[in-house]
């Protein structure tokens, strides 16, 4: 019997991270590096502004392949500026050292489509880059630097990341604090009748809300897989690929989507836009069908629903708390 592969993940205790251990887990010997515990999954507490205990991590696992996720992702402008370029631009830096020190040549980063100019039309990876928040630019500081290394690799663009996974009974799904994204807001205060905010209701789409395009976490689990296998058997390779779904629903079709599942009437209000928020957020995803072999299989708007009201009643059977971001003080 041949011996696994070992791949670390950077990361893994937060959303994508722990699904992703799970989902790889009986392919490949995992390692998750994290500065915190995950209940869910073994972790290797590491900071990876902390280059000594890093490289010491590399030294003694030698993965053949690095998924690096760990940054500081929740897209909120309040957030100290330092903050970002430390735990994104740094760490990343920090990760390509610690590579080099030990000759290893593979890695897939996690990057956003908060990178590209807003154009209004469907993004392709040859769309103008302009990023507005301090997230999406330190985001592209790191694909520079990775792309700088020459490191085999490649960079994934994910889109709307969203719902859970289950595999073997195990249920993970997007736990922030606090959480900022529609669909587990929804579904959470729909199912508890708790009221929630609809941001804007004046941009130019076909009910007035915004359009996003939604990927399952499932498939962004199977893009990575896949962009594994492709390092595997390329080298000296650089790519950068979108990951979404190219589909577009309006905040107010999810809205009622959730509604029409649960038979619950929602409690919100319509309230001001907020900062940064654009009409339309679309993936092209022909280059990852091109190059990985990979199409969404999970992401239609119906199933990532209900995937997530299931992970969301397995929280509140377990008493689990949420905080929830209001844009509004």
């Amino acid at each position: 019997m041949n011996k696994k592969q070992n791949i670390l993940i950077t990361g893994g205790s937060g959303y994508i991270g722990s699904c992703l251990s799970l989902y790889l887990k009986k392919k490949y010997e995992i390692t998750n590096l994290d500065k915190k515990n995950n209940k869910h999954i073994s972790i290797n507490i590491c900071d990876l502004l902390n280059l000594k205990r890093l490289n010491d991590i590399l030294k003694k696992k030698k993965p053949k392949l690095i998924i690096h996720l760990a940054a500081q992702s929740l897209v909120d402008e309040t957030i100290n500026k330092e903050k970002y370029y430390q735990n994104n631009v740094m760490a990343t830096k920090n990760l390509i050292i610690a590579m080099k020190n030990n000759n290893l040549t593979n890695l897939i980063f996690s990057s956003t489509a908060a990178v590209y100019k807003y154009s209004g039309k469907i993004l392709k990876e040859k769309s103008l880059i302009k990023p507005k928040s301090n997230y999406a630019k330190t985001k592209l500081q790191c694909e520079k630097i990775i792309q700088n290394s020459k490191i085999n690799s490649i960079i994934l663009r994910f889109f709307n990341v969203c719902s859970s996974l289950n595999i073997n009974n195990k249920i993970v799904g997007e736990f922030h604090n606090p959480e900022t994204h529609l669909i587990p807001t929804i579904v959470y205060k729909n199912l508890l009748k708790k009221k929630f905010f609809i941001y804007g209701k004046n941009y130019n789409t076909i009910d007035g809300t915004c359009i996003r395009d939604y990927v399952h976490i499932s498939d962004i689990c199977n893009a990575i897989d896949k962009s594994v296998t492709y390092l595997f058997k390329s080298h000296k390779k650089f790519q950068i690929i979108n990951i979404g779904s190219s589909s577009r629903n309006t905040n107010m079709e999810i809205l009622q989507k959730i509604e029409k599942i649960t038979k619950v009437k929602s409690l919100y209000n319509i309230v001001d836009r907020r900062k940064g928020d654009v009409d339309l957020l679309i993936c092209s995803n022909s280059k990852a069908k091109k190059i990985l072999n990979w199409a969404p299989q999970k992401s239609n708007i119906n199933t990532i629903i209900k995937d997530e009201i299931r992970w969301v009643k397995y929280l509140i059977k377990n008493h689990q708390k949420r905080t929830f971001k209001n844009y509004l003080k």
